[in-house]
């Protein structure tokens, strides 16, 4: 026989299908055209039901973005005393591109976007979010200088980085008009590879005098 579920359990168990109710809806209708009854509906629940783990449409929103922003960094997450080779580079570049296992995000980073400009409070978490991500990310290539890489400016390298990210999203969310798409992988070869070939010792012959 089942064992029956408590009051906590069943709370946590309606607070993540409204999220997930949410997420599919800004990923697909956007935030503006999702109404508190939509997600209500969507996740099988009253409006009552969402009022009771929300106060507004922003809570969810920020509740997302929360999620949303703390896998992105757990995607980052390293030994911060290991040299890192380029490979480990590429693989973590990868993980941090890469929406996979999560295909709804980008079309909702859109959302996050477009409500930062509204929105003090999620400019303020995405600008705090970016900010991690960027010391973070330079920190992986400081270590793959030690790995073998040559990289002029860790933190240059990095912004390089987020900017190649918030590209991918975009591919990602409305796919890639007049050209053909990048993967995750791709996109991280192709900003650690230059490194390696610069990093290489000339093979030019020294003509004696």
């Amino acid at each position: 026989m089942a064992r029956p579920i408590d009051r906590i359990e069943q709370r946590k168990l309606t607070r993540g299908k409204l999220v997930d109710a949410a997420l599919q809806l800004f990923s697909t209708s956007g935030y503006e055209h999702a109404t508190v009854d939509d997600i209500s509906h969507e996740a099988g629940y009253s409006k009552g039901a969402y009022y009771f783990h929300f106060s507004t449409k922003d809570d969810i929103l920020l509740e997302l973005l929360r999620m949303w922003t703390e896998e992105r960094s757990a995607s980052l997450v390293r030994d911060e005393a290991a040299v890192m080779s380029p490979d480990q580079l590429r693989e973590t570049l990868t993980a941090f591109f890469s929406y996979a296992e999560a295909p709804r995000w980008p079309g909702v980073l859109l959302e996050f976007w477009a409500q930062a400009v509204r929105n003090p409070e999620v400019s303020k978490r995405l600008t705090q979010a970016y900010a991690a991500w960027r010391k973070e990310i330079a920190g992986a290539f400081e270590a793959a200088v030690q790995g073998g890489l040559r990289v002029e400016s860790p933190a240059d390298a990095a912004s390089v980085v987020l900017a190649a990210h918030d590209g991918f999203a975009v591919q990602t969310a409305i796919g890639a008009p007049g050209g053909i798409a990048l993967s995750a992988a791709d996109l991280a070869d192709s900003i650690v590879a230059p490194l390696e070939t610069a990093a290489q010792p000339s093979t030019r012959r020294t003509i004696a005098m």
